[in-house]
């Protein structure tokens, strides 16, 4: 059975350990943390999260 989550940067229905289409983030699980890079992410989640702020705004 697939898991389903929300993205944790940019809110969008992803596979658990899989990588967002739209934002590009791989969750790490459910024990991922906001200050340290995990697995294949070079940046933070709260980094992530704070980028993907800027690019809606800019959007809109």
């Amino acid at each position: 059975m697939i898991k389903i989550i929300d993205c944790p940067v940019c809110g969008q229905k992803v596979e658990i350990f899989d990588i967002c289409d739209h934002c590009g983030w791989q969750n790490s699980g459910p024990g991922e943390k906001e200050s340290d890079p995990q697995g294949p992410n070079k940046i933070t989640l709260k980094a992530a999260k704070e980028a993907n702020k800027k690019i809606i705004g800019k959007s809109t």
